[in-house]
């Protein structure tokens, strides 16, 4: 059973259309990563999945529930940024609050600290809780320096082989370079969703070639889709 179903959303802000007809099913330790410009949708995406958005067209089932039903029954990680920490709150405290383990030893308060330790703060918060389903990131090596963003890397690999499902967004190519079983355009309407192997049948999908897919996108060459939920174990 798909960790994640995505059936046909759109979302809309007034007049503005920001995406539509996005769908996919993503099972257990398989990874997607949703690229596009600023604007594109990414964070609407993800604040979708996680319940935090009601989707103007289509649903969102997790573990076959809607995602304010499987928040309370489905181990799920979501972290959009460390903007979104409470900068008042000592970061001992918040990792301490969050998952009752000892995170950190940190004591300064949140906002005193680097963006980069922050966001680092964040994301070993959200990833400290065992066994996780789901992982939501979005923009997660925003701001990470060379060791942070290779404990990242290697923490998510290891929740993969654990089942765990993951959703990355970034405009960063370089990103999700090679990190993921299939990407997620949200450029075209409706957005492109491309498995790995159909982007770089021999060897890893390098950001090289998912700027040529890009590009050729904004072209609209229908070639280059799939049919809509492609992505399954």
């Amino acid at each position: 059973m798909p960790v994640l179903v995505a059936r046909e959303l759109a979302a809309r802000y007034g007049r503005r259309e920001v995406f539509h007809g996005v769908s996919f099913q993503l099972a257990p330790g398989r990874s997607l990563g949703v690229l596009g410009p600023n604007g594109a949708g990414k964070t609407t995406l993800l604040r979708m999945v996680a319940g935090f958005l009601t989707p103007f067209e289509g649903d969102v089932r997790i573990g076959g529930l809607a995602p304010r039903d499987a928040l309370g029954r489905t181990p799920v990680a979501y972290f959009a940024g460390e903007t979104t920490l409470p900068g008042g709150v000592r970061a001992a405290d918040w990792g301490r609050l969050a998952t009752g383990e000892r995170v950190t030893e940190e004591g300064r308060r949140i906002r005193t600290l680097s963006r980069g330790t922050r966001q680092l703060l964040g994301l070993r918060t959200v990833l400290a809780r065992h066994p996780l389903s789901l992982i939501l990131l979005d923009e997660p090596w925003e701001g990470l320096d060379p060791d942070a963003a290779r404990w990242l890397s290697t923490t998510l690999e290891a929740k993969r082989d654990k089942g765990a499902a993951v959703v990355l967004a970034s405009h960063y190519f370089q990103d999700l370079a090679g990190v993921c079983d299939a990407y997620l355009f949200l450029v075209g309407s409706p957005p492109a969703l491309l498995q790995a192997h159909e982007i770089s049948p021999v060897g890893p999908v390098t950001a090289a070639l998912l700027t040529d897919v890009y590009d050729r996108l904004r072209g609209g060459p229908a070639t280059l889709r799939l049919p809509r939920g492609a992505l399954t174990a």
